[in-house]
């Protein structure tokens, strides 16, 4: 009877973890799907200024991290993003660490005119004195979702 009920838990335990590490991995390709990811155009350096994509339909895209340079975790940010493509819709843009899971931080933008958003973020705890970062920027067009990315370090704050 005890090696029947260790052996029940033992099956719910593993199924749960499995169940677990599906959705995560179903959340992680979800977040990616359908977006053909571009680069900065040229190397550039977000502590300096605001950098520049080519996305999918040719279109242009200005990226800009606004606030206390150099970037420090848990200090107030302003994103801005300025598009050339019609009609967008809504933009969002995600931080995530590189090497290193940082979990999700995500952050959509205000329209403040045609064509450029804006809006506060902060880049999460840092682990290491400069950490790694890649800010993704989502744009919604009526030909759907559009994305450039953008790497950055920031460093360990207060």
């Amino acid at each position: 009877m005890v090696t029947s009920l260790r052996l029940n838990t033992l099956i719910l335990v593993t199924l749960l973890i499995l169940g677990g590490a599906s959705w995560y991995a179903m959340q992680r390709l979800a977040s990616r799907d359908g977006i053909a990811w571009q680069a900065s155009d040229t190397p550039c350096d977000l502590q300096q200024g605001p950098c520049q994509a080519t996305l999918a339909d040719g279109s242009r895209l200005r990226f800009a991290i606004d606030g206390e340079k150099p970037i420090r975790a848990l200090t107030p940010l302003t994103l801005r993003v300025e598009s050339d493509a019609s009609e967008v819709r809504r933009v969002r843009v995600d931080f995530e660490g590189l090497g290193m899971e940082m979990g999700l931080h995500r952050f959509p933008l205000e329209r403040t005119e045609p064509g450029h958003f804006a809006g506060p973020a902060q880049v999460g705890v840092c682990t290491e004195e400069v950490m790694p970062w890649r800010a993704r920027v989502r744009v919604e067009t009526e030909e759907g979702w559009q994305g450039a990315w953008f790497d950055f370090e920031a460093i360990r704050g207060l």
